[in-house]
């Protein structure tokens, strides 16, 4: 027998956990319409490792695994795809595959068992195994370790042996630290208060235009002056606060 190893590092959750069925419906439009499945499949296999895919899920998901395998000129790998789409769910087949594609999926069949090796305990297509080499049909297997938020699709080679290295423990993933819109904040009422001196302060020309005394001029002149060094500082205020909080961490 033939020793195919293949090791696997982790695929940590994506933060936002797609649901399965949208990230399948997305790869079943993806083949329909002609274009690259690829962030489809990424994203279903990012759901695999948040959450139990019921047994249809993974028939549909090994089924469209090996229609774009069909569709792409590789007939001769689907075999695997399509019988274990099978072996999850008999009943599910998609009719917007086309008719060459249920064909294939009708005649589909496995190849020799192959065995999987892992370095610790995991669920295989939903069902626990605690002890390895444990020998399975060949094609493709959802292995899921969901303490550990990790997951993957692998495809077992027929009459030979793959090696998974799952992780123990969760990724870390460094604390993110929310910026402050503290600076933002003060820098922006200081601009306020600046438009509301200089307000102000043009407000007192009209004021000293109708003065009818020097003390009222006098008067007059100084609020102006006050207000008008008031709106430069609160300006220069604010203005600073607004790229502390853009430069600052």
């Amino acid at each position: 027998m033939g020793l195919g190893v293949a090791l696997f590092l982790v695929t940590a959750a994506h933060a936002g956990c797609p649901p399965l069925a949208d990230a399948l419906e997305a790869a079943t439009t993806a083949l329909i319409d002609g274009v690259d499945t690829g962030a489809a499949f990424t994203a279903a296999e990012a759901s695999l490792a948040c959450a139990p895919a019921t047994k249809t899920e993974l028939a549909r998901l090994f089924l469209l695994r090996g229609a774009a395998l069909q569709l792409a000129g590789e007939a001769d790998a689907v075999g695997p795809f399509y019988a274990a789409a099978i072996g999850q769910d008999a009943t599910y087949f998609d009719d917007r595959l086309g008719p060459a594609v249920r064909a294939a999926w009708t005649d589909a069949r496995h190849g020799d068992p192959g065995r999987l090796t892992a370095n610790r305990p995991l669920d295989v297509d939903g069902t626990r195994v605690d002890a390895f080499p444990a020998t399975l049909e060949s094609g493709p297997h959802a292995l899921q370790a969901l303490e550990v938020g990790w997951a993957r699709v692998v495809v077992l080679p027929a009459g030979e042996e793959l090696a998974v290295e799952v992780p123990t423990t969760r990724p870390v993933v460094p604390p993110t630290r929310k910026k402050s819109a503290l600076w933002l904040v003060a820098g922006g009422a200081a601009l306020a208060g600046a438009v509301g001196c200089g307000a102000g302060a043009m407000a007192q020309t009209e004021t000293m235009g109708e003065a009818e005394t020097v003390a009222a001029l006098d008067e007059a002149w100084t609020t102006q002056t006050v207000l008008g060094s008031a709106a430069i500082g609160l300006a220069a205020l604010g203005g600073t606060g607004v790229v502390l909080h853009f430069v600052l961490p």
